[in-house]
């Protein structure tokens, strides 16, 4: 890896001493016997594999693992996925492949060419990426040699993407892991998960960035500056390490990073929506309204962005635009859970605009009053 600062993997550079976690007791493909089971007793017979597929596809709808699963921020192993019926889009992608190759499938992960999307965590700015599975066919089937398989709680279909390794698939599992330990303050072990996942995808910019980012908010920034720089010989155009380098550079470099970050935030829905969210946390209101509206300007198909709106109308008390935003929210929304909450938060600004009627009601019917007692 051309210049890559190496030396900042090592846990002695920040905190004085190893750390370390069991990265060999996570195993995201690993299977048990409820779940062989749950291949073997119907679906790895069927001699078709494109129907082998669909028959896997519907027994996991008939046994509820596609009603109210998704939780972003849980990512599992099979396993334990298979057992919970929930998690997030690698999860249940670990949890069909394990499946499918049991049943004798060839499943792949893939990676999705979806537009980035961004969401903000404590005060941090996320990138995501999204996963899915890729089953390959026989050559004999048809011109179609392969069946993709997605989770997700928004309508990616017509995004194509590229198979990736089990070790690059696994690298994401880590960087998971690493987000939900440094939102839990846990240094300790959100430092060795993303040394393990730049270990098993060393090429992929995102695991330098959060080992960036990692350093920048321990007050580290010339340390941040190195490893943000590196990611940019990966990826010249990554928008969160371009705006690490923002901070911290100038002359030519900062003007070409200030462009190329200026264009892409400008024109990516997903960015606009996380600067809104960010801008709500710190009860900037009005600077998130025009973000979520720019959001929407540029896609209008995504029920977060109405939903995020009809929270920020409600607080600046513009009940009945707020309302619209949330029946939008809702006719979008692909999963129950949410079109339900949507409803709630319907249900509660129609209460507030009826609480909002009956306080003028009486402060006019007060002021009648008032004014007629003057007469008398």
């Amino acid at each position: 890896m051309r210049d890559a600062p190496l030396h900042l993997l090592e846990s002695r550079a920040f905190l004085g001493s190893d750390t370390s976690v069991d990265v060999a007791s996570i195993q995201p493909l690993l299977i048990d016997a409820e779940m062989r089971d749950f291949v073997a007793s119907d679906i790895a017979t069927i001699r078709s594999k494109r129907w082998r597929i669909q028959a896997l596809v519907n027994k996991l709808a008939d046994n509820g693992y596609y009603t109210n699963y998704y939780d972003a921020g849980l990512t599992q192993s099979a396993r334990d996925t298979f057992r919970k019926k929930r998690g997030n889009c690698l999860s249940f992608t670990h949890m069909f492949i394990a499946l499918a190759r049991e049943a004798g499938l060839q499943a792949h992960y893939e990676l999705v060419h979806a537009p980035p999307m961004y969401t903000v965590n404590d005060g941090v700015l996320e990138h995501q990426v999204h996963i899915r599975v890729r089953i390959t066919l026989p050559r004999r089937m048809n011109a179609n040699r392969s069946v993709s398989v997605d989770f997700n709680r928004r309508n990616i279909s017509e995004f194509d993407g590229r198979i990736v390794s089990d070790e690059f698939a696994k690298s994401l599992h880590f960087a998971n892991n690493a987000i939900e330990a440094w939102r839990n303050n846990d240094e300790s072990t959100t430092f060795p998960y993303i040394v393990e996942a730049i270990r098993l995808a060393p090429r992929h910019p995102d695991h330098w960035v959060n080992l960036a980012t990692f350093y920048s908010r321990r007050g580290m920034a010339q340390e941040a500056f190195l490893i943000n720089r590196h990611a940019l010989f990966l990826d010249p155009y990554h928008t969160i390490a371009l705006g690490g380098i923002l901070e911290h550079s100038n002359g030519k470099e900062f003007e070409r990073a200030k462009a190329v970050i200026e264009r892409h935030r400008r024109n990516n829905p997903y960015y606009q929506f996380a600067m809104a969210q960010r801008a709500v946390s710190n009860d900037d209101l009005s600077s998130a309204l025009r973000f979520v509206d720019r959001s929407l300007e540029l896609n209008k198909r995504d029920h977060r962005f109405f939903g995020l709106r009809g929270e920020i109308l409600t607080s600046l008390k513009s009940f009945s635009k707020a309302r619209e935003s949330f029946r939008r929210a809702r006719s979008l929304a692909e999963y129950e859970v949410h079109r339900q909450q949507y409803q709630q938060a319907m249900d509660q600004v129609e209460q507030l605009m009826l609480d909002l009627a009956l306080d003028k009601q009486a402060l006019h019917e007060s002021s009648t009053e008032m004014t007629a007692q003057f007469d008398r």
